[in-house]
């Protein structure tokens, strides 16, 4: 997804509805594993999942229904715990 990388590139947040649950993340890393499924690993900072839980999430593209960039809404840096050669994206489009 375009939107996607853009977003990585110039470090803006994103609002996703995954599963059908709003989440605001940070995303960080964009590709796809071995078997060619496609990937987002992004810092969650607000919304709702299944967990009700913040922190570092891997979303399965397919499962994303909307992804809209929230203007003016930037971050500065990859957040703790970020691991550049993330083992689950084998091929990265776009990472911070």
């Amino acid at each position: 997804m375009q939107v996607i990388k853009e977003a990585i590139t110039n470090k803006q947040t994103l609002m996703v509805c995954y599963k059908g649950l709003p989440r605001i993340i940070e995303a960080h890393v964009y590709g796809v594993n071995s078997a060619g499924q496609e990937f987002v690993r992004g810092y969650q900072i607000g919304g709702t999942s299944c967990t009700d839980e913040i922190g570092w999430k891997l979303l399965d593209i397919r499962k994303i229904q909307v992804v809209t960039v929230i203007p003016d809404q930037h971050f500065a840096k990859p957040r703790s715990g970020y691991v550049r050669h993330d083992p689950v994206i084998t091929t990265v489009y776009a990472q911070v």
